[in-house]
C-alpha cells in the first residue's frame, strides 16, 4: 500500500470506479494505471474521499499507535476532546468520557470547548476592529484553512489570523501539564491529522485520533463507557459546546445579533464555502465575518461522524448536551495562551494547454466536435475539457471516459467474444471474473449474469495456468488441460497491457484428444501385434533351423559311412 501524507490508498480495494474523483472537491486524486491516489500538496482533507469510497479502499493515517506508545513508556498523556463527541457516543456528562480514556490509560481529558471559548472571544475583538468592508473569514476549520492556501491565497489577508480551539486548547494545556506530556486531540475531524503538522502550529498536538478510531480502541480493549449520569455543574458557558453546530462561533462570541445580523455569513459544505470565497475575490460580499465550515452542517457531520443516522439528530443530541453548564470559567485575559498564527501561500501551479492539445486529448475517446462532449462526470470531472486537461496534467487517464468506454467494450464483445465459438474469459488480478462469451457460459454450464464478479474457481475447476501468468506476468499459449472428464481444453491466458485484466481463451479439443488417443491406442494395439508376428515367427525360423541342423548331421553320417564302405570294398 502506497502511502501518501494523511490520506492513502490501498491499491488491492480501489476499483475503478472514479467515486473518489468525483467526491473530491478540489479534484486532488491522481488516477494512475486505474488506481486512485491522494495528492498531498493538492489536498485539503476534507476526507469527501474517504467516507465517498464504496470498496473502504481510502485509509487514514491512524495516530493510535503514537498514543499507546507514550501511555507505555509511562509518561502522561492528556486528551482534548472535541465538543461533537456526544452526538457520537451519546453520553450526557463529560466525566462518562474521562472515566472511559482513563480506562484506556489517559493520564486526564479536558473538552475542546474551552479552546473555543477563547477562540470566539478572539474572533469578537478582531471583527471590533476590522474596517467595515472588509470581511473577516473564520480559522476554526483546517480544511477550509487548507482550501484558502491552496486554492485562494489571495484571500488569506481576509482570514482571522487565530488558531483554531484544538490549537488553543493545546497550548493551554501544554502550559498547565507540562511540555513531557503527550497530548492528544479526539474529534470527528480527518483534516486535524493534518493540521497538527502544519509548520505554523506544529508542537501542540502530538496526535490526533478520530471518534471512530476511539471506539474501535474501545472495542479492542473491551472499554466502555459508564452509564449516564447527571450534567456537569458549574458556571453557565454552554454556548462554547454549540461550537460543531453550523454558527457555533457566532454563537460561542456572544456577537451582537442585533447589529451585525446583516452582516454575518454562516456557510458548510465546500461548495457553499468556495460560492462565498468567489463572492470575497469579486469584492461583493459586505458581511463583517464569514463563518466557514467545510462539512455541510458543520463538524456534527464530519467525516468520522457518518455512523450517526442523521446530522439533524447528531445536532439534537450536541444542543441537549450543551444545555448542561460548562464545568470550567475562562481566565483572565493575561493568562491566556498565544491565539496568534499565520498562514502560507501553498497554491500549485497549474500549467495551462493549448486548445490543439486539449483536442488532441478528446479526440483519443471519440469526441471531435463540441456535441460529442456529454459532459455527464462520469470520470469526476464536470466537462470532457476539464478531464482533458487533467489527463495533460497526470492527473486523469483518457480511459476514463466511461461512456467511451463502454462503447468500445460492446462493439468489441459484440464482434468478437459473441460470435468466438472458444470460451473467452476475462478475469482482474484477484481472479475475479469480469466477463465471459456465450461459448463460455456454454462451456461451463452457466449464465454471465450470475457469475460476473465471482471467483474464477467458481467455474473453473483448475486455474493454475491464470495464476502463473498474473505472478510471471508471461503469457501462456495453447496449453492442453485436462478440466472435466468430459471435457479437454487448449488454453491461452494473456496479460493486458494497463488493465489489470487477464484473458484467457479456452479451444475445446475433447473431441480431437479422444481422436488422438483412439489413434494412440491402435497404434500401440498394432506394435504389439506386430512384435506378436516377428517373435511367432522367429520362434518358426529358430526351429526350422533346429530340424534342418539335425537332417544335415544324419545326411553327412550316412555319406560318410558310405564312402568308407566303398573304400574298404575297393581293397579286398
Amino acid at each position: 500500500m502506497q502511502q501518501l501524507g494523511v490520506i492513502s490508498t490501498n491499491v488491492a480495494r480501489c476499483r475503478d470506479c472514479y467515486r473518489c474523483v468525483r467526491a473530491c472537491p478540489v479534484k486532488a486524486v491522481r488516477v494512475k494505471e486505474g488506481q486512485a491516489h491522494v495528492v498531498p500538496e493538492l489536498c485539503i482533507a476534507c476526507g469527501s474521499c474517504v467516507c465517498a469510497c464504496p470498496q473502504k479502499a481510502k485509509n487514514v493515517r491512524d495516530d493510535r499507535p503514537v498514543v499507546q506508545k507514550a501511555i507505555q513508556a509511562g509518561r502522561k498523556v492528556i486528551a482534548s476532546v472535541a465538543p461533537s463527541f456526544p452526538a457520537f457516543f451519546n453520553v450526557t456528562s463529560f466525566s462518562q468520557i474521562e472515566e472511559t480514556l482513563r480506562g484506556l490509560g489517559f493520564s486526564a481529558a479536558e473538552e475542546t470547548a474551552y479552546g473555543a471559548l477563547m477562540v470566539g472571544s478572539a474572533h469578537r475583538e478582531l471583527v471590533r476592529a476590522r474596517p467595515e468592508g472588509r470581511p473577516v473569514i473564520t480559522s476554526s476549520c483546517p480544511a477550509i484553512v487548507n482550501l484558502i492556501e491552496k486554492y485562494y491565497p489571495d484571500l488569506i489577508p481576509h482570514v482571522a489570523p487565530v488558531v483554531s480551539p484544538m490549537i488553543a486548547h493545546g497550548r493551554w494545556l501544554r502550559r498547565h501539564h507540562g511540555e513531557d506530556a503527550c497530548f492528544v486531540f479526539i474529534g470527528p475531524c480527518i483534516a486535524k491529522k493534518e493540521e497538527i503538522l502544519d509548520k505554523a502550529v506544529s508542537n501542540v498536538i502530538d496526535a490526533a485520533l478520530t471518534f471512530e478510531e476511539l471506539r474501535e480502541w474501545m472495542e479492542a480493549e473491551n472499554v466502555r463507557c459508564p452509564e449516564r449520569k447527571r450534567p456537569d455543574d458549574g458556571d453557565d458557558r454552554s454556548n462554547a459546546r454549540l461550537f460543531p453546530v453550523e454558527g457555533g462561533l457566532v454563537g460561542t462570541a456572544k456577537m451582537d445579533t442585533d447589529r451585525l445580523t446583516h452582516q454575518i455569513v454562516t456557510a458548510s459544505g465546500i461548495e457553499a464555502c468556495t460560492d462565498v470565497l468567489r463572492a470575497i475575490r469579486a469584492g461583493k460580499l459586505k458581511a463583517s465575518l464569514v463563518e466557514l465550515n467545510a462539512c455541510e452542517g458543520s463538524c456534527i457531520n464530519g467525516p468520522a461522524m457518518k455512523k450517526q443516522e442523521s446530522a439533524f439528530l447528531a445536532r439534537q443530541q450536541v444542543i441537549e448536551y450543551a444545555s448542561a453548564s460548562q464545568p470550567k470559567i475562562l481566565p483572565p485575559l493575561s493568562e491566556w495562551p498565544s491565539l496568534v498564527r499565520t498562514y502560507a501561500d501553498k497554491k500549485v501551479p497549474q500549467p495551462a494547454f493549448s486548445e490543439a492539445q486539449i483536442r488532441e486529448v478528446l479526440e483519443l475517446v471519440e469526441k471531435y466536435a463540441p456535441e460529442d462532449e456529454l459532459n455527464c462526470g462520469a470520470c469526476g470531472y464536470p466537462t470532457c475539457r476539464d478531464k482533458a486537461a487533467a489527463t495533460l496534467r497526470g492527473m486523469a487517464e483518457a480511459t476514463m471516459c466511461i461512456p467511451y468506454m463502454r462503447r468500445r467494450a460492446e462493439s468489441i464483445r459484440q464482434v468478437v467474444m459473441d460470435v468466438s465459438p472458444n470460451a473467452i474469459l476475462i478475469v482482474d488480478r484477484e481472479l475475479n471474473l469480469q466477463d465471459l462469451s456465450p461459448s463460455a457460459e456454454k462451456m461451463f454450464r452457466c449464465y454471465r449474469v450470475g457469475v460476473v464478479g465471482e471467483p474464477l474457481k467458481s467455474i473453473v475447476p483448475k486455474i493454475d495456468g491464470f495464476v502463473e501468468v498474473r505472478d510471471s506476468g508471461k503469457p501462456i499459449l495453447s496449453q492442453t488441460l485436462r478440466l472435466r472428464d468430459d471435457l479437454i481444453v487448449e488454453q491461452t491466458i494473456v496479460p493486458v497491457k494497463d488493465q489489470r485484466l487477464f484473458v484467457g481463451i479456452l479451444r475445446d479439443v475433447t473431441e480431437r484428444e479422444h481422436q488422438q488417443e483412439q489413434l494412440e491406442r491402435i497404434h500401440n494395439e498394432t506394435l504389439h501385434r506386430t512384435q506378436e508376428v516377428i517373435k511367432n515367427q522367429m520362434r518358426v525360423a529358430q526351429e526350422i533351423a533346429q530340424l534342418l541342423g539335425e537332417t544335415t548331421a544324419e545326411t553327412k553320417m550316412m555319406l560318410s559311412r558310405l564312402a568308407r564302405l566303398l573304400e574298404e570294398g575297393h581293397g579286398s
